[in-house]
């Protein structure tokens, strides 16, 4: 299993970040890598509240949530990827706490790859450093999003 994560200190309120963390069907938003997301039939937070993300540049994921903190974090399972990393499991878990008059907010995923040793090999040459990537973007675009909105309610 690998397990990779990141965090970013964010200059707007936690109540603001975890609002639009908890929007699930809105990651597009914030996220560079995901072109388009909305909420799957049924609930919309919580745990069983699900969302569709269509990837840039292709493929897509189910994500649905697991473990739900109301205004602190929560867990998702992602699965039913296509044209996406092989994923055998993988669980993300996005978090907000206050620091100093800020916001950190954290990104975890911890995952495993199908096909035995060659996705060991493939995770070791192309998914983890895609993903680092990848962690590095989102919150750095939760951190210009959260930002702007903060300024723009100010």
């Amino acid at each position: 299993m690998s397990k990779l994560s990141g965090n970013i200190r964010i200059n707007a309120s936690k109540a603001l970040v975890w609002e639009i963390l908890s929007d699930l069907g809105a990651v597009q938003d914030f996220n560079p890598t995901v072109a388009k997301s909305y909420y799957n039939p049924g609930k919309r937070e919580g745990v069983g509240a699900s969302r569709h993300c269509d990837l840039k540049p292709m493929g897509s994921i189910e994500e649905t949530i697991i473990e739900w903190k109301e205004g602190e974090s929560f867990k998702l399972r992602i699965h039913d990827t296509k044209k996406a990393p092989p994923f055998k499991t993988a669980i993300g878990q996005l978090s907000v706490h206050e620091s100093g008059g800020a916001t950190v907010a954290s990104m975890e995923i911890d995952y495993t790859l199908k096909f035995g040793p060659v996705g060991a090999m493939m995770d070791t040459m192309m998914v983890k450093p895609q993903f680092r990537k990848a962690i590095k973007r989102t919150l750095q675009g939760l951190k210009q999003f959260a930002e702007d909105k903060s300024l723009a309610a100010a």
